[in-house]
């Protein structure tokens, strides 16, 4: 037995069908990018499609390029999220797919996406990234009209598309969410007014998709959700989402720990009494946070929690657990066991970060299994 993240698809097609007629009529772009959130960029993708997306995103030419090799319909758009450099672009023009939409977040990516896009028979459509508050990557408001007027001069590269990201979409009462909708539609205004209008807009991400109706337009960009996971605890009952990954491991081992005795590294857990503990084959080479005893988090066996204690090692955890556990025992640490749950955002709470990072932590030495 080995760590397994199982995936159930026709939970990411559920999340695509609901998140359609909640966004109608707004088409969904389902983003893949990180190996799919760490549920396999590929059968994702296809189920999403499957469901009723339209689009598909990556962060990188290579996720693209992926994507292509494994047959995705070459009719279906994949934007491109992040500016390629013009190394990267050397090394996989000729492998990236006819249907790749790439942002443009500056002068210096028009003139690298200009000088490959020229090889090509039709133009490449570019979407347009302004940087109206998350201060990321994008261009700035007053240099946008500039660079926009600069794309439609070139006979190689047709602006598609403008785009923005928001910083507090999954924080429904922040004002600002507002005021980066307003500085991105004045923007394009200024670009309607010289005649160099995209014909798509896009601003949502899954939280914006869900808690700001006003901002969705022609296409909104689908991650967390679509794995079941609320982008924040403050949206978690605005849509019937299900998660899509469950997380397990094998007991690999049991003792009992005397009173006065230490586990792991740095004995940073003692036994207040005689305790019997039991090793899990899982460890922060494989994405589980080395502190995790010390945040509180917990795992599920036979339907019960117990916790993670003393330091998490690179292969191996272990556990508190009954005289009724077994080696060969299924642990679950992201999933359902019996009536209790324990979900990628409460674990990410309990280590002060996002069920996002906690799902793309998962490395690939965990088995993935695709279902449904």
């Amino acid at each position: 037995m080995s760590a397994t993240a199982t995936v159930d698809l026709s939970a990411i097609r559920h999340n695509i069908e609901v998140l359609s007629a909640h966004v109608a009529p707004a088409a969904v772009c389902a983003v893949v990018k990180a190996d799919g959130y760490g549920h396999g960029a590929v059968p994702v993708a296809e189920a999403a499609l499957a469901a009723g997306a339209k689009w598909l995103a990556v962060a990188t030419a290579v996720e693209a390029v992926e994507l292509a090799a494994a047959g995705i319909d070459a009719a279906v758009p994949i934007l491109l999220l992040s500016e390629p450099s013009r190394a990267e672009l050397e090394r996989h023009w000729l492998d990236l797919p006819e249907g790749l939409r790439v942002t443009i977040a500056g002068p210096a990516g028009l003139a690298s996406l200009d000088r490959f896009a020229a090889r090509r028979s039709a133009p490449v459509h570019a979407h347009l990234k302004i940087d109206t508050g998350m201060h990321r990557a994008g261009v700035a408001p007053p240099d946008a009209l500039a660079l926009a007027q600069a794309i439609a001069a070139t006979s190689s590269v047709e602006l598609e598309g403008a785009w923005t990201h928001f910083a507090v979409a999954d924080t429904p009462d922040d004002r600002f969410t507002e005021i980066q909708t307003r500085r991105f539609d004045a923007v394009r205004a200024e670009l309607e007014t010289v005649g160099v209008g995209p014909r798509l807009v896009h601003l949502c991400n899954s939280a914006g998709a869900i808690a700001h109706p006003a901002a969705r337009r022609d296409l909104v960009r689908i991650g967390i959700a679509m794995y079941g996971v609320a982008p924040s605890v403050s949206l978690e009952d605005r849509v019937d989402l299900l998660p899509a990954l469950r997380l397990t491991a094998p007991v690999t081992a049991l003792r009992t720990v005397g009173e006065g005795e230490s586990v792991s590294y740095g004995r940073r857990w003692f036994a207040h009494k005689a305790t019997r503990v039991a090793t899990v084959a899982l460890g922060y080479a494989d994405g589980i946070r080395r502190g995790s005893a010390a945040a509180g988090v917990e795992v599920l066996v036979r339907g019960r929690r117990a916790p993670i204690l003393g330091t998490v090692t690179m292969d191996q955890l272990m556990i508190v657990v009954d005289d009724h556990v077994d080696v060969g025992d299924e642990v679950v640490l992201i999933g359902t066991d019996g009536g209790e749950e324990i979900t990628a955002n409460e674990v990410g709470d309990r280590l002060d970060t996002i069920g996002y990072e906690v799902l793309t932590a998962i490395g690939p030495r965990v088995r993935r299994v695709h279902i449904g």
